[in-house]
């Protein structure tokens, strides 16, 4: 073996070299922001009566911040999932606070897809900014 032919402190520098090489090519970071900030809006909704599942997919690069995010009600009438997104709105757009930039964008479907609802039906005429969007679903009377 070539590690044998090397003087013992350059092999054991060597060998720890690599295992911290390896330890750091696996990600020892854990998850990137944009991970935790769509986990904690997948926590958010999902804590709000009448949602099922979220499923929230955050990008952020130097272009900016993109969210979307689709939410699956417990039910099919179009007035309960207006009002469980009504209610998941204001929670998930709390957890962005800290972002000064970016688009949003949200629906929510009945368990079987055929039924949906978007901010536009709770009364939201803007567009995708997400300042936008939060600064209307946090400061409504």
């Amino acid at each position: 073996m070539i590690l044998s032919k090397l003087p013992r402190a350059l092999a054991t520098v060597l060998i720890i070299g690599l295992l911290i090489l390896g330890v750091t090519a696996c990600g020892v970071g854990g998850p990137s922001k944009a991970e935790r900030l769509g986990k904690d809006m997948e926590d958010a909704a999902g804590s709000v009566p009448g949602i099922q599942d979220a499923q929230v997919h955050v990008n952020m690069n130097t272009s900016g911040n993109f969210i979307t995010a689709k939410l699956t009600g417990t039910g099919s009438d179009q007035a309960a999932l207006a009002g469980a997104l009504d209610g998941a709105l204001p929670a998930m757009l709390e957890k962005t606070k800290e972002l000064d930039s970016g688009s949003f964008s949200v629906s929510i479907f009945s368990p079987d897809d055929t039924v949906s609802v978007g901010a536009a039906e709770l009364g939201y005429t803007g567009g995708t900014s997400l300042v936008d969007i939060r600064d209307y679903f946090l400061n409504r009377p």
